[in-house]
């Protein structure tokens, strides 16, 4: 015959802290990271405002180049010496615009008043921009277009 043993256990309980936070260890490991991800995030935005304000002046720059170029293509050729853009509003600041004609003995910049220039067929027009942005940074945007008889 089989006979049954009994077997009783007994459950001790331990009386452990609780742990209800986070030791100053964890705390200043946290706001480490936390600190490191926001200041990336602000960098990035920071940048991105900058880079469009810069693409912004660009956008405008070229317009400008092409307004010109467009002026001097419907200007006569025998008027291009004397001829003076009508460019209301320029990119940034300090903007300067330069024309420059390619005759046969190398560029000459326009306007060129009471010179006798021979200027050859077709002739090349290269305008230049150049402006400085609202944070420092100098920028040149340039075209080029021929003018023939």
């Amino acid at each position: 015959m089989f006979t049954k043993k009994r077997t009783s256990y007994i459950i001790v309980e331990v009386d452990m802290k609780r742990q209800d936070g986070m030791t100053l260890l964890e705390l200043m490991f946290a706001a480490g990271i936390l600190a490191f991800v926001l200041s990336m995030i602000f960098t990035s935005v920071i940048t991105m405002g900058a880079n469009g304000e810069i693409q912004a002046q660009r956008l405008q720059a070229e317009s400008v180049v092409n307004e010109v170029l467009d002026q001097i293509s419907r200007t006569d050729k025998s008027q291009i010496l004397n001829f003076q853009p009508d460019v209301p509003n320029l990119p940034g600041t300090n903007a300067n615009i330069q024309i420059e004609v390619i005759g046969s003995t190398g560029p000459i910049q326009l306007p060129v008043n009471g010179q006798n220039v021979n200027l050859p067929d077709p002739l090349e027009v290269r305008v230049t921009l150049t402006w400085e942005t609202t944070r420092g940074y100098v920028i040149t945007k340039r075209g080029s277009t021929y003018v023939s008889n």
